[in-house]
């Protein structure tokens, strides 16, 4: 608190190995604040910012954004920067949050608790592919979407056994079923009961409309994906996955080196696979 209202305070904020930032200030923000361990020990700070007559389950926005940090990191490689935050915005016509690194908007005032944590882990996911590993979104953005929604269906799954795309249509038996079986379900109805016209890898310019971007390049590539892990096993997939993280990260990617990645691991040619990306209509 300043006696001088004429006086002022200058903040400087340093980060590294990042391509973009964000800033948000809200005076009248309730800061939710823990830290959390990774398996190496590393300390990250985690902070929810939301509002007093805003979403409820907001004052569980910092568990949330650390179950996220602690599955990505087994399952793709450990996160590298000292904080992560999720920012509570008013909700727009648009998306559901933005990403940048280390930070991210969620804009989903009416979310359950099941969507809302399922939110936050999307938009902090894109911390290992839009903002790690860094590919080209306007080329190829499967690359970012698509793969983070695979991890983002893998999540709900073991926590919840739910899916934000099927949400409460789920039956109850299905929900019964051991998460493999589970997944297989879904990822079943989606591939025979949804229609996905446009191929995989097409630049984010040339999809017909925002509908269009988001099934191809979101829904269609989890299906692709799902493919591939139950094709040659999910152990193999994860450390392709993880080989691809810690060769490229800070890198910028492109296809060629993340089926690189996957060859090495899986120890066979994923030419074949691959092309799937070019082709129209269910996979």
């Amino acid at each position: 608190q300043y006696n001088n209202p004429a006086a002022t305070k200058t903040l400087s904020y340093v980060a590294e190995n990042v391509h973009d930032f964000a800033l948000f200030a809200d005076k009248n923000f309730i800061i939710e604040y823990d830290t959390l361990q990774l398996a190496s020990g590393k300390i990250v700070d985690a902070f929810a910012y939301h509002h007093p007559d805003g979403n409820k389950h907001w004052e569980k926005g910092t568990e949330y954004v650390e179950s996220a940090i602690r599955h990505y990191s087994n399952w793709i490689g450990e996160y590298p920067y000292p904080v992560a935050a999720a920012v509570e915005v008013p909700k727009n016509d648009m998306s559901g949050g933005m990403e940048y690194p280390m930070i991210t908007l969620i804009t989903s005032p009416d979310a359950d608790e099941f969507m809302l944590d399922g939110v936050i882990t999307h938009e902090v996911g894109h911390n290992w592919f839009y903002g790690i590993l860094g590919s080209n979104e306007r080329q190829h953005a499967w690359m970012d979407e698509g793969l983070n929604t695979y991890y983002q269906f893998r999540y709900e799954a073991e926590k919840y056994k739910g899916n934000s795309v099927f949400g409460p249509s789920i039956p109850n038996e299905v929900k019964q079923r051991p998460v493999n079986e589970f997944q297989a379900i879904l990822y079943n109805a989606a591939q025979t009961q949804i229609p996905m016209e446009a191929p995989i890898d097409v630049p984010a310019a040339d999809f017909k409309n925002k509908e269009e971007y988001g099934l191809i390049t979101y829904l269609k590539t989890a299906v692709w994906f799902y493919q591939l892990e139950q094709q040659f096993g999910k152990d193999k997939v994860d450390k392709g996955m993880q080989a691809y993280y810690n060769q490229w990260k800070f890198k910028h990617p492109y296809p060629e080196d993340l089926k690189a990645a996957l060859e090495k691991s899986i120890g066979q040619d994923l030419t074949a696979f691959f092309e799937g990306l070019k082709k129209k209509g269910n996979l």
